[in-house]
């Protein structure tokens, strides 16, 4: 068994990411003149010329490159050059032919191994983690031959039957699939191409094929799920449900409320639902409303609230508990425990996964983005409801295809004007004349860092206690920190500082979820190349979240970059410049990172789905599609054709 199939029980389910093609190599020098500025792969004799070393102190080896007529010369930089192994032997080197006072070069040049020559060679990638990708090209580009093909596509046949029953040929007719456009030729062509367009034919028709795959796994385990009849619980009077709320609702957060108590009372199934709202949007208020319908509505019924840090938590069951006043709530995290069975409101942490409860009707969870797939359906509940502004990649893809228990709040509450920037190296006197700005404003500045210390990390990235150390020399006795290391007393004595009369606060990503400090109008993320979208969004829900005593409501997000950034990484950034919306951005996330493992079973929140055939994108879009077109033709494709046996369909 090859390092590769430990991953992949049949190879032939991997699919090539793209194709190289090597099929024009030219082996008569005297040709060459019809091919300057163009990259194509030459044959002939190589020898090496010197040893060399570059402005910038890089070394490199010149050669010669020679057939009977003419020569061509060439450099090759680090491992290239372990792979001439001899004087004169014959090789094949891939370069762009140049033209210079009258001799050939071949630029960017690189040593083509020779049974790939002349052909189209797939390329696979690695798998994070697990394998590299040259060890998955070693043992996938020898040409997967005809028994792993048929043993793939017996096992996609099998998953067709499986999911469609007798119908799997109408499924294939559907799909486009009929005469030489077999599965079998499809898997062939894609690791075996002789042809660059029929590669990436089959590979599209492939990603269709995946796509029903999934389409039918996800209706499969809709069916499966079993539909308890359960007590319907009654409504409580609409003045009674927002009595000690202390605002006007906007019209918009009491339709939201009303959806989703209306879904808990009338559902035909238990609530498992998603609220998407964005900072300052009244996700909370929601929350307490759902939770004041439970509490009032059923005798002995409990709501947990589970939440991803301690401050988070306190502050949560500090408001809730304002709008519910009639019932006992309860405090459990690390190094506290108020819990009594009398409570029937009960605030926590992770510390709550530790501790069994009874009668609970309802779960809500804040931020569910912090949490994992196992923690947020530890504690059995009858009801479900998850709550965030910037939701993982997985959860946002569940919700193009199971909208009925998706919610959405889009109105800010308090309107607010966030200037996004991404600031590199060469401007960072620029942020200090801008804290300084903002402090003469009578307003605070949050700056977080990817770490808390220097200890245990050899990388130059600056840390939060360096970097408040160093800012107390410009701003004495102005300056806090506040990280994880911190025990829970330290944490809110830093934060109730902060409130009130510290203008500087110094963090790591701690800081990103839930809380409000008061006149908070600027925020600095240095190395934001090291966090995620979402968790920056996150950060930047802490700006302006208090109305000022006059004027617009308005905050700065720097983004502060102290080493020069990829490409990638300055598009991705560039993703919150464009935008405050948090399901924009969750959606930009979504697109970048992939959607994780679809299914129920699943615990990856983002990369490669969990489908059958690997390696390969599945477009939420066209899954939405699929599902939709399924479930509108399920029947009449059931009824359609008379049993089929896979051998029939070969």
């Amino acid at each position: 068994m090859t390092k590769f199939e430990i991953y992949s029980k049949c190879p032939a389910l991997y699919l090539p990411s793209k194709v190289e093609d090597y099929t024009y190599v030219i082996d008569n020098f005297s040709n060459l003149k019809t091919c300057i500025g163009h990259e194509i792969i030459v044959y002939g004799l190589v020898s090496k010329k010197g040893e060399h070393t570059s402005q910038r102190g890089v070394p490199y080896t010149s050669y010669l490159l020679t057939d009977s007529d003419d020569s061509a010369s060439f450099v090759l930089f680090g491992d290239e050059n372990s792979r001439v192994k001899e004087e004169n032997k014959p090789m094949h080197i891939k370069g762009v032919i140049e033209l210079v006072n009258g001799k050939y070069q071949i630029n960017k040049a690189s040593i083509i191994d020779d049974e790939k020559a002349g052909k189209i060679v797939p390329v696979y990638d690695g798998i994070k983690g697990k394998l590299i990708k040259a060890d998955a090209n070693r043992s996938l580009q020898s040409n997967i031959g005809e028994s792993e093909i048929k043993k793939g596509k017996d096992q996609i046949y099998l998953e067709l039957e499986r999911l469609f029953g007798k119908s799997v040929e109408s499924v294939l007719v559907e799909l486009g699939f009929a005469g030489t456009m077999s599965v079998n030729n499809l898997l062939y062509k894609a690791h075996n191409p002789k042809l660059v367009h029929e590669f990436y034919k089959s590979i599209e028709m492939l990603k269709r094929l995946s796509t029903a795959l999934m389409a039918g796994a996800i209706l499969k385990e809709r069916k499966c799920v079993p539909t308890t009849t359960l007590q319907v619980t009654t409504k409580i009077d609409e003045k009674l449900l927002t009595k000690y709320i202390p605002f006007t609702l906007t019209g918009e957060q009491f339709y939201v409320a009303s959806q989703i108590i209306d879904r808990l009372c009338n559902g035909p199934t238990a609530l498992d639902g998603l609220l998407i709202g964005d900072v300052g949007t009244g996700k909370t208020v929601i929350m307490a409303m759902l939770a004041r319908q439970v509490v009032l509505s059923q005798t002995n019924s409990k709501v947990i609230f589970l939440a991803p840090n301690v401050s988070l938590c306190e502050q949560l069951r500090k408001e809730v508990c304002a709008m519910i006043p009639e019932v006992q709530s309860a405090l459990i995290c690390a190094g506290n425990n108020s819990y009594a069975n009398e409570a029937r409101l009960i605030f926590g942490t992770t510390a709550l996964l530790f501790k069994e409860f009874n009668d609970v009707e309802l779960l809500i969870i804040d931020e569910q983005q912090q949490l994992s797939v196992e923690q947020r359906r530890q504690i059995k509940s009858t009801h479900y409801l998850e709550a965030s502004a910037t939701p993982i990649p997985r959860t946002l893809a569940l919700t193009k295809y199971s909208s009925d228990n998706v919610f959405y709040l889009k109105q800010q509450h308090l309107p607010k004007e966030i200037y996004t920037r991404i600031v590199h190296k060469e401007q960072g006197s620029d942020l200090m004349r801008s804290i300084h700005e903002t402090l003469s404003y009578g307003c605070k500045v949050l700056i977080v860092c990817p770490k808390r210390d220097s200890e245990g990390s050899s990388n130059k990235m600056i840390d939060a206690e360096s970097l408040a150390s160093s800012l107390n020399s410009h701003f004495p006795g102005l300056v806090r920190v506040y990280h994880s290391a911190l025990d829970d007393e330290e944490c809110e004595i830093v934060l109730n500082e902060f409130k009130t009369h510290i203008p500087i606060m110094v963090s790591t990503s701690k800081i990103q979820v839930g809380l409000t400090i008061p006149d908070l109008r600027h925020c600095i993320v240095y190395g934001a190349e090291r966090f995620g979208l979402t968790t920056l969004h996150q950060i930047r829900g802490r700006l302006a979240r208090t109305q000022p005593q006059s004027g617009s409501n308005w905050g700065k997000f720097d983004l502060f970059l102290p080493n020069k950034p990829s490409e990638s990484t300055e598009f991705r950034l560039n993703v919150l410049t464009q935008s405050s919306d948090g399901f924009y951005i969750s959606e930009k996330d979504l697109e970048i990172r992939g959607a994780g493992e679809l299914l129920s079973g699943g615990k990856k929140q983002h990369g490669s789905t969990d489908s059958l055939i690997k390696n390969i994108s599945i477009d939420l879009g066209r899954l939405a599609s699929a599902i939709e077109y399924f479930e509108a033709k399920g029947e009449k494709i059931l009824q359609s054709t008379s049993p089929v046996k896979i051998h029939e369909l070969a």
